[in-house]
């Protein structure tokens, strides 16, 4: 299938914030290390160690949030995750996009005509991009309902 366009998303905001919490626990860490009068290079070191731990995992978090995407192809959007496609649907069984929230987190649902459940597709770190999307869907599809 030949894929129209592709959607990348835009992380900068998150991955700042990531590096802001932690640059926000070295000082604080640091700083009451020192008042308890415990500040030595060895647990010092062994601090920032464990802070290693932190910061690897937000390199992964980091690193999967930058592979995915959404692909608009001839016939479908797919949403792929780590090069892998989690979610596809047919452009022709759309019957609603719905913005809405799931567990405090803003998502787009589909709903599908050939299935009960909605699929849910993130609206972060891709909301600058939605309404062109929503309005390709509507390009292919006539009969769909696109609800903010």
């Amino acid at each position: 299938m030949k894929v129209i366009k592709t959607y990348y998303p835009k992380v900068r905001a998150i991955e700042l914030f990531m590096f802001l919490v932690y640059g926000i626990v070295v000082c604080f860490g640091t700083f009451l290390l020192w008042v308890k009068g415990d500040l030595s290079f060895e647990r010092w070191r062994t601090f920032m160690l464990i802070g290693l731990i932190y910061v690897s995992f937000c390199i992964f978090l980091s690193f999967c949030i930058r592979t995915q995407r959404i692909e608009l192809t001839e016939y479908r959007i797919e949403h792929k995750l780590l090069g892998l496609s989690c979610r596809s649907v047919a452009f022709s069984s759309v019957k609603k996009v719905m913005f809405g929230k799931v567990n405090g987190s803003p998502v787009v649902a589909i709903i599908n005509g050939n299935m009960e459940k909605p699929i849910f597709v993130p609206y972060l770190p891709f909301e600058k991009d939605w309404e062109e999307i929503s309005s390709f869907i509507k390009e292919r599809n006539q009969k769909v309902i696109i609800s903010m």
